[in-house]
């Protein structure tokens, strides 16, 4: 299963400064870690603001959120997640309407 998530951090943490910086490199040291481990396909932070987008592949939501709940910056952002069809799946579903219309 193949979903785009895109994170902001809209809340800051009532921590100081230097914790919340140390929490941003944890979470990108997490994000790097999934993308070795192949459960991120393609991310990366979002210039100039405080936010990143991925590709993940999971085999469920269920997987997903327990990834993603782990991220030290998930409590103080908003997420949105929108599944994906491969562009493989999506070609199938174009043929058989294709034949379907003539």
């Amino acid at each position: 299963m193949l979903v785009l998530m895109k994170g902001e951090v809209t809340r800051m943490p009532p921590i100081p400064p230097e914790k919340f910086f140390e929490m941003a490199v944890q979470q990108t040291q997490s994000l790097k870690e999934y993308y070795e481990q192949g459960k991120i396909l393609a991310g990366g932070i979002i210039a100039g603001r405080k936010g990143s987008y991925a590709i993940w592949d999971v085999d469920s939501i269920e997987e997903l959120q327990k990834y993603v709940s782990q991220l030290s910056m998930f409590p103080f952002g908003d997420y949105e997640f929108i599944p994906l069809i491969s562009y493989e799946n999506a070609q199938e579903s174009s043929k058989r309407l294709q034949t379907t219309i003539r």
